[in-house]
């Protein structure tokens, strides 16, 4: 055999000539037999070494491949080796072994700066499509991480003196991933060198770590629905509502058999997650759908295309939406508040249960379906008053102009489930609100231009949500007056503990005139601990095979996290993490506020920030919407920020650069 050059080869029987024509970056590779070696002394076995790279100059190494580590692995053991002697030592060392293979591979490369493992799917992160990257430099035995989004943009760097995305490049470490991603369906963990100028691709495997899940469930479905903590009664009223008018029909429509019995929510951590199943089946047809997907269920093959159906059927749509939209707002205005009877009471609760499963059907198709394919078209935020209702603009207005008192009797509620207080019943969060803390001196950028007809749908989405928290305002007084009855006869604790009942338990309390067991105060009480809890803390982003993904605040430290410059300036001040209605009253004016999905009530709150970072990039989103009304300086799209921080730490957010660094420090009152 002797020693035989490894060229492209498409059909090779050696990864690396298969790899080489696929336009990977593979080093010079040899393939020596072992006649070759046990036929030279090891004086002329160097010589023959020495002379077969001609691209190199004398500062080269070798890499010497040898096979499988083990039986079930398919991973090569890589020798790197500084000399032609020590590579002519260690071939006849392995080729006088009785088991000794009959061939060994061999590469020759320049010296190296940096060298390490890219993984162009998070090793460890089922929920997010990053590519991940961990090197040394030469000279450093401090390894390096660095994560890039989907876009291919750098998000995460645990080193910012000497960094390896510095040293290495980001073009070069994006165009490896590219490739892999191309030439490969299933995520890769590519080993590679750097010599200063190329970038050289050692071996590539599969990353064992990463099965197709069998089910998933997100919490972050779906442009305004859910996102945040929701008690029981509303889950089942709400979850069951949308359920009803809008997955069941569709399932119908769109023939899902396998879905027919399947259902679409779950309540976990006090948070709602919806079953990906039914985005699997609307990805081929609607573009928004493959965001609310883990990424190992996501089209390899590329995103559908957003729906452009013909402007006549969107008019006639649109129409039909507003019109059950109008017969609901009318049926809420003849709703009246009856008397504290056990017929009255549950007759009146009934009425406002089929109102909202009328309106819920718009919403289903709003937030699940229209908004989701339609801002995928738009790189900058909505307009506010696109997304607000006319009273909550009005009260963002009262604070930006320094006249909180005009919010003291407003009947504006932090979350349309019925357990938030409205501001006139001067719950926690009233106390904690104050005006514009601080606005960009830069210039702010341009909101988002809807089309005619995307603008109907965002009007249609801000009339829809006005309605949904109508008919909590209605459920909350409602069921006050149920709570108090239930006080009286003993058979509650308190009136707020109505809210913590799933609505079979209501059902048989109502009727039944007894609590039942499954509801007992020792568990109504740990409902509300845990309810609390995790609105504070926050909640998994994904739950695959029952294991969660993307947990709380602190999991895993970042000192350095990016994003998209949104509106330019810098702040210093504690971070303060939002997760839910609950963190509402933790902000303090200042204060660098990271939010995820943001409810458009909480805005009266936000404006009080110094700076904000925002996990998604989403037009539809309020808190970016809100921070390019008023100058607050903020950067969005920063992935994973949820995770990355931990309250109170102080932050140094560089709206202009994209950049949130974060000191280790707890920040003292």
């Amino acid at each position: 055999m002797g020693i035989e050059v490894l060229t492209a080869d498409a059909q090779g029987s050696e990864n690396l000539q298969r790899w080489a024509a696929m336009g990977l970056p593979v080093p010079p590779s040899w393939r020596v037999g072992r006649d070759v070696v046990q036929d030279s002394s090891p004086e002329s076995l160097a010589q023959q070494l020495r002379a077969l790279p001609r691209m190199f100059s004398e500062e080269r190494y070798w890499v010497l491949q040898q096979g499988p580590m083990n039986p079930d692995s398919r991973r090569e053991s890589l020798l790197n080796l500084d000399s032609d002697e020590s590579l002519a030592a260690a071939l006849r060392s392995i080729f006088q072994r009785e088991q000794g293979p009959d061939h060994v591979v061999i590469q020759a490369l320049p010296r190296q700066q940096a060298a390490g493992v890219l993984f162009t799917r998070h090793p460890l992160r089922q929920d997010l499509p990053h590519m991940v990257v961990e090197g040394v430099l030469d000279g450093s035995s401090e390894r390096q991480r660095l994560i890039f989004d989907d876009d291919g943009r750098l998000v995460h760097a645990s080193h910012q003196e000497l960094a390896l995305g510095d040293q290495v490049g980001a073009p070069l470490l994006r165009e490896l991933h590219e490739r892999l991603k191309q030439n490969f369906q299933r995520p890769q963990a590519g080993e590679w060198v750097f010599d200063g100028q190329q970038l050289w691709l050692l071996q590539t495997l599969p990353v064992g770590s990463l099965p197709m899940p069998r089910e998933a469930w997100t919490r972050r479905a779906g442009n305004g629905l859910f996102t945040q903590v929701e008690t029981p009664l509303w889950y089942t009223l709400a979850g069951r509502w949308l359920k009803t008018a809008f997955w069941e029909p569709l399932v119908v429509r769109e023939g899902w058999q396998s879905l027919a019995k399947v259902e679409p929510y779950r309540r976990q951590h006090s948070h709602l997650y919806t079953n990906c199943a039914f985005f699997r089946e609307l990805q081929s047809q609607h573009a928004g759908a493959s965001r609310f997907l883990p990424p190992a269920w996501q089209q390899l093959e590329g995103r559908a295309d957003p729906v452009t159906g013909s402007h006549l059927a969107d008019r006639f749509t649109v129409y039909r939406h507003q019109l059950t939209l109008a017969r609901v707002s009318r049926d809420l205005k003849r709703w009246q508040q009856p008397a504290a009877t056990q017929e009255g009471l549950w007759r009146a609760f009934m009425q406002l249960d089929g109102m909202g499963e009328r309106l819920s059907g718009v919403e289903g198709e709003v937030g699940y379906l229209a908004l989701p394919d339609r801002s995928c078209r738009y790189t900058a935020p909505f307009p506010l008053e696109m997304l607000v209702t006319g009273a909550e603009k009005g009260a963002i207005d009262a604070l930006v102009a320094e006249r909180p008192e005009a919010l003291r009797e407003t009947g504006l509620r932090p979350g349309a489930d019925p357990v938030h207080a409205p501001l006139n019943e001067s719950p926690a969060q009233a106390g904690n609100l104050n005006g514009l803390y601080a606005s960009s001196t830069g210039d702010l950028p341009a909101c988002a231009e809807p089309s005619v007809d995307d603008a109907r749908w965002l009007s249609l989405a801000r009339q829809a949500r006005g309605l949904r928290f109508a008919i909590g305002n209605r459920l909350r007084a409602l069921l006050r007056a149920m709570g108090a009855v239930a006080v009286n006869q003993g058979r509650l604790q308190h009136p707020d503990d109505i809210y913590f009942l799933y609505f079979d338990e209501l059902w048989q309390l109502w009727m039944g005139q007894q609590l039942p067991a499954s509801a007992s105060r020792e568990v109504i009480g740990d409902r509300k601990l845990r309810y609390l809890d995790d609105g504070l803390q926050g909640a998994p982003d994904w739950k695959m095979d029952q294991i969660g993904y993307g947990f709380g605040g602190g999991q895993r430290l970042s000192p350095l996290l990016r994003g998209l410059p949104l509106v330019p300036g810098r702040v210093e001040g504690p971070i303060r993490r939002v997760c839910s209605a609950w963190s509402l009253n933790r902000i303090c004016p200042g204060d660098i506020v990271v939010v995820d999905q943001v409810e458009p009530a909480w805005l009266p709150w936000l404006v009080q920030a110094g700076g904000l970072v925002i996990a998604e990039k989403d037009p539809c989103n309020g808190a970016a919407s809100l921070a390019v009304s008023y100058g607050i300086p903020a950067i969005w799209s920063a992935s994973d920020v949820m995770h990355s921080v931990q309250d109170e730490l102080i932050g140094h957010l560089d709206a202009t650069q994209g950049s949130l660094d974060v000191s280790a420090k707890i920040a003292e009152d």
